[in-house]
Protein backbone atom coordinates (compact mmCIF):
# COMPACT_ATOMS: atom_id res chain seq x y z
CA UNK A 1 0.00 0.00 0.00
CA UNK A 2 0.99 3.35 -0.79
CA UNK A 3 0.04 4.59 2.79
CA UNK A 4 0.72 3.65 6.10
CA UNK A 5 -2.83 1.67 8.11
CA UNK A 6 -4.26 2.82 11.13
CA UNK A 7 -5.34 -0.82 12.85
CA UNK A 8 -6.89 -1.67 15.90
CA UNK A 9 -6.88 -5.41 16.89
CA UNK A 10 -9.34 -6.99 18.99
CA UNK A 11 -10.69 -9.98 20.87
CA UNK A 12 -14.11 -11.05 21.54
CA UNK A 13 -15.46 -11.09 25.44
CA UNK A 14 -18.08 -12.50 27.21
CA UNK A 15 -19.30 -9.14 28.52
CA UNK A 16 -18.14 -5.43 28.64
CA UNK A 17 -14.57 -4.66 30.11
CA UNK A 18 -13.01 -1.54 30.89
CA UNK A 19 -9.94 -0.35 29.63
CA UNK A 20 -6.70 0.34 31.74
CA UNK A 21 -5.27 2.89 30.54
CA UNK A 22 -2.55 0.73 28.31
CA UNK A 23 -6.01 -1.25 26.44
CA UNK A 24 -9.01 0.62 25.14
CA UNK A 25 -12.66 -1.32 25.59
CA UNK A 26 -14.57 -0.46 23.08
CA UNK A 27 -17.78 -1.96 20.89
CA UNK A 28 -18.03 -2.75 17.20
CA UNK A 29 -20.69 -0.50 15.75
CA UNK A 30 -24.22 -1.83 15.09
CA UNK A 31 -25.30 -1.34 11.75
CA UNK A 32 -25.60 -2.95 8.70
CA UNK A 33 -22.62 -5.44 7.28
CA UNK A 34 -21.74 -6.88 3.76
CA UNK A 35 -19.82 -10.14 4.87
CA UNK A 36 -17.26 -12.61 2.58
CA UNK A 37 -16.36 -15.62 3.72
CA UNK A 38 -12.61 -16.12 2.17
CA UNK A 39 -10.25 -19.40 2.34
CA UNK A 40 -7.07 -18.76 1.63
CA UNK A 41 -3.27 -17.28 2.98
CA UNK A 42 -3.33 -13.85 4.26
CA UNK A 43 -1.67 -12.54 1.09
CA UNK A 44 -4.49 -13.28 -1.16
CA UNK A 45 -7.08 -11.26 1.61
CA UNK A 46 -5.88 -8.07 -0.78
CA UNK A 47 -8.11 -9.79 -3.55
CA UNK A 48 -10.79 -10.87 -1.42
CA UNK A 49 -11.17 -7.24 -0.26
CA UNK A 50 -11.34 -5.53 -3.91
CA UNK A 51 -13.66 -8.27 -4.74
CA UNK A 52 -16.14 -7.46 -2.24
CA UNK A 53 -15.69 -3.73 -2.77
CA UNK A 54 -16.40 -4.32 -6.15
CA UNK A 55 -19.55 -6.67 -6.04
CA UNK A 56 -20.82 -4.02 -3.30
CA UNK A 57 -20.72 -1.87 -5.67
CA UNK A 58 -22.32 -3.67 -8.53
CA UNK A 59 -25.17 -3.67 -6.10
CA UNK A 60 -25.98 -0.27 -5.32
CA UNK A 61 -24.40 -0.17 -1.66
CA UNK A 62 -22.32 2.60 -0.30
CA UNK A 63 -19.95 1.90 2.75
CA UNK A 64 -19.44 3.57 6.28
CA UNK A 65 -16.26 5.25 4.34
CA UNK A 66 -15.20 9.42 4.04
CA UNK A 67 -12.11 10.75 3.11
CA UNK A 68 -9.55 12.52 5.20
CA UNK A 69 -6.05 14.24 5.00
CA UNK A 70 -4.37 11.05 5.36
CA UNK A 71 -6.92 8.25 3.35
CA UNK A 72 -10.19 6.83 3.49
CA UNK A 73 -11.41 6.31 6.98
CA UNK A 74 -13.80 3.63 7.87
CA UNK A 75 -16.58 3.60 10.30
CA UNK A 76 -16.17 -0.36 10.42
CA UNK A 77 -14.12 -2.44 8.51
CA UNK A 78 -13.31 -5.89 10.05
CA UNK A 79 -11.07 -9.28 8.93
CA UNK A 80 -11.95 -12.02 11.34
CA UNK A 81 -9.54 -14.89 11.43
CA UNK A 82 -11.33 -17.94 12.17
CA UNK A 83 -8.84 -20.46 11.91
CA UNK A 84 -6.17 -21.10 14.79
CA UNK A 85 -2.67 -20.92 13.53
CA UNK A 86 -1.46 -24.01 15.96
CA UNK A 87 -4.04 -26.30 14.89
CA UNK A 88 -4.02 -25.42 10.86
CA UNK A 89 -0.54 -24.74 9.80
CA UNK A 90 -1.56 -24.96 5.96
CA UNK A 91 -2.23 -21.34 4.89
CA UNK A 92 -4.61 -21.80 1.93
CA UNK A 93 -6.84 -23.29 4.68
CA UNK A 94 -6.71 -20.37 7.05
CA UNK A 95 -10.46 -18.94 7.06
CA UNK A 96 -11.28 -15.57 7.54
CA UNK A 97 -14.45 -13.35 7.59
CA UNK A 98 -14.68 -9.90 5.83
CA UNK A 99 -17.30 -7.58 7.08
CA UNK A 100 -17.49 -3.68 6.05
CA UNK A 101 -20.56 -2.03 7.69
CA UNK A 102 -22.64 -0.06 4.77
CA UNK A 103 -23.27 3.47 5.59
CA UNK A 104 -27.09 4.47 6.75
Amino acid sequence: MARSLEIEAGVTVASPLAGDGRVIAGALPAGRYVTLHHVGAPDTLMGANGFLQDWAASQGLTFDVSPSPQGDRWGSRLEIYLTDPCEEPDLSKWETQLAFRLAD
